[in-house]
């Protein structure tokens, strides 16, 4: 028997009391990535992609709580038929909601927490029809926007858009980007001195090499923003550098900053899953 080599995510965390990262216990049925903070109700939450690599099942949505200086075992609190990720959550009005990652769904839609762990409501479908990744939205004043990726083929050939949003739907598109390096989303637009910055995903010359910070110069109807800084694994610890390959996701709540780190690693069980799911396809359509 042989395995294969895999891509694999480590979520860490750090508070501005900590001197360094540390490193989110995953579940020990999958990796995790793409991590989202949000407090709800008095707590702070975690939510991430969690692959779940040993079988044919992939992309779900979990969660775990912050407590104790730590964060909890993660829960699933969302799984449908289709891949998820990049699970945007935000509270608005007291109620928690979450714009995840669908593209195989063909839509960009929010959902309302009824009930943890696992009870959601869809409230709003903002675009049908689409491939469109990494959805984060930008409330500016009373305008509203969202920043998106426009999948081609695969993670790193497409088209950054900016869609402004009007009664919640999409009314009007902007084609910012088809560069790799900067592109595709990589977490919640940040604000410092007035600033919009702008976070995204560095896939040059692979998918999560690294984040491109940018300001935002202008926003609409004509978009500008020029490059503020350029961060890969060896600039958060030059210890990882020989653990890690790849950093795709940075986002912050109060003093806390989260990432998540590519590394590469044999996997027998993914290279079994892997081989059942081509095997059941060949069955299907022979």
């Amino acid at each position: 028997m042989s395995s294969q080599k895999f891509y694999h995510y480590d979520i860490a965390y750090k508070t501005a009391d900590m001197d360094k990262f540390q490193v989110v216990k995953p579940p020990h049925y999958g990796w995790i990535a793409d991590p989202f903070l949000v407090e709800y109700e008095g707590t702070i939450y975690l939510f991430a992609e969690v692959f779940l690599y040993k079988t044919e099942r992939n992309g779900k949505i979990g969660y775990c709580k912050y407590e104790n200086g730590g964060f909890s075992d993660w829960t699933i609190t969302m799984d449908r038929h289709w891949h998820l990720s990049y699970p945007n959550v935000f509270v608005k009005d007291g109620k928690l909601y979450m714009c995840p990652e669908s593209y195989q769904s063909s839509e960009v839609s929010t959902y309302e927490l009824v009930a943890f762990p696992n009870q959601w409501k869809k409230v709003n479908t903002y675009i049908n029809d689409v491939e469109y990744c990494d959805s984060t939205f930008l409330q500016d004043g009373d305008a509203s926007y969202m920043f998106t990726f426009e999948r081609k083929r695969n993670g790193t050939d497409g088209n950054g858009i900016l869609c402004r949003i009007a009664d919640g739907k999409i009314d009007d598109v902007r084609v910012i980007s088809s560069n790799p390096a900067g592109s595709r989303p990589a977490g919640n637009i940040l604000k410092k001195c007035g600033k919009y910055i702008r976070v995204a995903q560095n896939s040059v010359p692979v998918y999560g090499t690294g984040l491109i910070f940018y300001e935002i110069d202008s926003l609409w109807p004509e978009y500008h923003e020029h490059e503020v800084r350029r961060v890969f694994v060896e600039d958060i610890s030059p210890e990882w550098k020989n653990l890690y390959c790849g950093i795709h996701t940075y986002n912050r709540l109060g003093d806390m900053t989260v990432i998540d780190l590519k590394k590469e690693t044999f996997s027998q069980e993914e290279y079994e899953a892997q081989q059942r799911v081509r095997q059941i396809f060949i069955d299907k359509y022979r």
